[in-house]
Formats: structure tokens, sequence, C-alpha cells
């Protein structure tokens, strides 16, 4: 049976619909049912739940309980969120998050959206590569060097914590409810003429409660691979870009790969064959598609002081591609100004990103 949640003073006791527990202090209170308390609350945003955490400990302990926080996940559509540096450069680093609501696939081969700064956060910037910040259940992840980051920019928590390589990806395991950071370390030797003495080792990073490192672990693979990209994790499994050379074959191209890695049990399921066919557009990284299956392409780096930040959407089906602008984002002198961005800015663009309201 669903339990009904009183709201007053501090002393107020949780009561089921029948009344089996009730407060003296707290007769003649709103007293609502469960289902109806989640449903509103659902409809506020993030940091408005945040502020709640503070009007008393049955509203913190409601707000933070595992199950409101699931079914507030479940409840709110997808966003896009967007993230860039005060300058590659500049100092002090900073980086803005900014997050809007979707656009649906449109017919128009131009249009607009709105984003809105959600937060910033001082001395971490985006490394000047192509490897961007990532969006996991929730939360944001990227590594600034050998420190990875991840925030939440609905609570706005940051945590961070060492890593022994750039090419560190964030993973779920939805099975068991925990965060894990995959990092590929890489010994590459004299590989094209001896790839045999190409080794990959994957070390699994365990995260527990407030993003604390509590365990690793360290897997020499096999076969040996050279992976070429960061993960990016979908439904509890993390996908990467890698090559494969060809045994005994010193002057044959490596096959190049997507490699599916399961983040429950911690080791790869499979070597995907991508197609030797493929479309490079320069300057330009996907982070993934919209809900119509469109593939979303965005700049590295801001196009330039005051002017407008446009990402592209890719049709599979019939071959073409349209823009759409994304206001707010570092698009006014006024922003620049505030800020102090300059020179060159990089730039991260992440589409469905789900809010939460979950701590690490």
């Amino acid at each position: 049976m669903d339990k009904s949640v009183f709201y007053g003073d501090d002393d107020e006791e949780s009561r089921d619909s029948g009344g089996d527990k009730r407060s003296r202090r707290g007769r003649g209170k709103l007293l609502l049912p469960y289902d109806m308390e989640v449903e509103t609350l659902s409809r506020l945003p993030g940091k408005s739940l945040m502020k709640l955490l503070c009007v008393s400990k049955t509203w913190s302990s409601f707000i933070r309980s595992q199950r409101f926080v699931a079914s507030y996940y479940a409840a709110k559509p997808s966003r896009f969120v967007a993230a860039f540096t005060n300058s590659v450069f500049g100092k002090p680093e900073h980086l803005f998050i900014l997050s809007g609501e979707e656009e649906e696939a449109s017919s128009s081969s131009s249009s607009s959206l709105v984003a809105n700064l959600d937060m910033t956060i001082p001395s971490v910037t985006l490394p000047y590569n192509g490897y961007k910040y990532s969006s996991v259940h929730g939360f944001m992840a990227c590594n600034d060097g050998t420190t990875f980051i991840i925030c939440n920019p609905s609570t706005r928590q940051v945590v961070s914590f060492h890593c022994k390589a750039f090419r560190t990806s964030l993973g779920y395991d939805p099975v068991h409810d925990q965060f894990k950071a995959l990092t590929l370390l890489t010994s590459v030797y004299d590989h094209i003429h001896n790839p045999s003495l190409m080794m990959c080792t994957h070390e699994v990073i365990r995260l527990g409660r407030g993003g604390v490192v509590v365990s690793r672990s360290s897997q020499v693979t096999s076969p040996y691979y050279l992976p070429m990209t960061v993960g990016r994790c979908i439904n509890g499994f993390m996908y990467y870009g890698a090559s494969v050379p060809v045994p005994n074959e010193a002057e044959t191209p490596p096959t190049p790969v997507f490699v599916c890695f399961d983040v429950r049990n911690e080791r790869i399921l499979s070597f995907i064959t991508t197609p030797k066919e493929v479309l490079v557009w320069k300057r330009l990284i996907s982070q993934g598609t919209n809900k119509a299956g469109e593939i979303i392409f965005s700049p590295t780096t801001l196009p330039g002081r005051a002017k407008p930040f446009y990402v592209f959407y890719f049709n599979t089906d019939t071959k073409s591609a349209r823009r759409v602008r994304i206001h707010g984002v570092a698009d006014t002198e006024e922003f620049w100004s505030r800020y102090g961005l300059t020179g060159v800015c990089c730039a991260s663009f992440s589409p469905q990103h789900a809010d939460s309201i979950a701590f690490l």
C-alpha cells in the first residue's frame, strides 16, 4: 500500500493511508497521497528541489530517497547539455555548463533552441583534442589531463579523482545502480612490425557514496588492439573506437572496430567491425542522436567571439542535414566580457541528457 506523507515540523511522522501512525502536533495538517507528492514534485526543476532539502528533515529524506530519485529520473524529459571553457590557455580556468529543451525531428533546414546557464566549475577545462564531456545517467564526465571530473548539473555536485590516462570514460551499471570509470592504458612498442608486443590494459574504477573511489582493478586484454577514442555508455555497455592489427600481416592496415565493454561484468563482449567507407566532418564530433535517430554533430570549439553556435542534425535515411542554432552559448559580447572568455574556447554538446537529482 502506498504511503501518505505528512509535511510539517521536524518531528512529524510518515503515516500510511490507514492512519496507523499519527503525530499529535501533526493533526489537522495537510496529508497527501505519496503518488500525488511524487507527481507534484517531479514537475519541479532539480535546482528547486535542492532548495527544498533545507525545509525540513522530512522533505530532505523524501527527496533524497532512492524511490523518489528513480521516479524523478523516469518522469523528466531528456534535455541537451552544452559545455565550453573560457579559453584553451586562459587563467583562471572555468567550465560553463548549460542545458535546454530538446527539439524533435523537423522538416525545416534551420531552427533554433535556447540554452540556460546551469553551473560554472572553476579550475576545470576541456582538453583540446576532441575528447569532450559525455552524459551518463544524469551525470556529466570528462577528464582534464589525469584528473577525472564528474558533475551533476541538477544538484551541482562535483567530484574528481586521479586517473592514469586521458582515455577514461564514465559508465553506469543499471542492475546494481553503480557508476564505474574505465581507463584504457596502452603499451605500444613497435606495433606496426610486431603487433604481438602491443598491449591494452583496462582499469576499472568503482565509485562509492560521495564519488569516493572504493576499488580499482586492472586486466590485460586479449586479443591486442589499440584504443582510438574514449567510450560512450549506452544501457550498461561502453562503446569506443579502436583498431585491431591483422596478425602476421604488418603491411596490411589495421581493422577499425567498435569495442563493446560490459560495465557490470567488467569485460569485453565483442569487437564490432565498422564500415570501410566513412564520412568524416572536420572540426565536428558527435555525442549521440536525438529520439528521431538523427545523428547530432557539434563543433569542438566556439565559433568565435560573440558568434552564433550551431549544431547539425544528420538524417541517415534521407542523407540530409539541417542546422540548429543554440541561443545562449556565449553568443553575445556581454557574455564574453562578463565571464572573461578569450581566444579559442573548447566546446561540447550532449543530446538526450536526463535530469537526475541523485548524488554520488
